[in-house]
């Protein structure tokens, strides 16, 4: 159970970390004159001035990455990066993690919603915290640095750089009338991205051995995302995610869970031990 509530705590943290990261004018006529490529392009300057979004999560993987998640974030970039989440369902490599799982993200702090089964390692406080930047520093990954490029802009980013990118129709997504775009990109293709952030778009794909993205892309009128699929295909196994976006610049509120209801993250590592593993 400890080690489910790990890879739940994970899980939830990527959703908000890594999907926190993932993510554009005219009508109708002038959308089916724009080429793909510019229509992106524009999506990408267009997300860049976002500063709240609400995005519906699914992810599936098999083979190496097998696994299968589905969750709701609502995030806010400025000023300070906010974001509450709930990871409704997940099961990794066959294991099922309990659903309902609550997380906060508040600049620096992480919080995570504990199961009651687990309160007895927390002293019955409902809620852990957790440092991001401490994390970074522990698991020798910059996370901090992560989540403060987490920009709805950056993932529509890469595929300006796709040379395949097509208009394949119009369709509506949750009442909003879009056009679809579709196309693949490679890791070479990513030169939009600033030098960092194609050095570690490079190294995931040799890593993963994948050698390019196909992604489904909808953007509504407002030349904003309203809809992403993308897919990767490697010898170790596939990939894919489904983005619901919505709410673009809707204000919401986030804050901290009471501090009598918290436990400090460190704490919790000490008191689980060697559990965990």
């Amino acid at each position: 159970m400890v080690r489910r509530y790990a890879l739940g705590t994970a899980a939830g943290a990527a959703l908000i970390v890594s999907l926190t990261a993932c993510q554009g004018s005219g009508d109708d006529k002038q959308s089916a004159q724009v080429p793909a490529a510019q229509a992106i392009a524009l999506a990408s300057q267009k997300t860049a001035t976002v500063d709240s979004y609400k995005v519906a999560v699914t992810a599936a993987g098999t083979g190496e990455a097998a696994a299968k998640m589905h969750g709701t974030i609502q995030i806010r970039l400025k000023p300070q990066l906010q974001a509450t989440g709930t990871l409704d369902s997940a099961t990794v490599k066959g294991q099922s993690l309990p659903g309902g799982e609550r997380a906060i993200l508040l600049g620096d702090a992480f919080y995570a919603k504990v199961p009651q089964q687990l309160s007895q390692f927390t002293g019955g406080k409902p809620w852990v915290k957790f440092s991001v930047s401490q994390a970074s520093r522990q698991a020798g990954v910059n996370l901090d640095s992560i989540v403060k490029r987490a920009n709805p802009a950056e993932q529509t980013k890469i595929f300006t750089g796709s040379k395949d990118a097509r208009r394949v129709g119009t369709e509506s997504i949750d009442g909003v009338k879009t056009t679809h775009y579709e196309g693949t990109v490679t890791p070479e293709q990513v030169g939009q991205l600033d030098a960092r952030a194609q050095q570690a778009f490079k190294q995931f794909y040799q890593r993963s051995g994948a050698n390019k993205v196909t992604f489904d892309l909808w953007v509504g009128k407002d030349s904003l995302p309203r809809k992403l699929v993308t897919k990767v295909t490697t010898d170790k196994g596939n990939a894919s995610s489904t983005m619901i976006f919505s709410d673009y610049n809707k204000s919401f509120s986030v804050s901290a869970p009471p501090a009598s209801e918290v436990t400090d993250g460190s704490q919790l590592k000490n008191a689980l031990g060697s559990q965990i593993h």
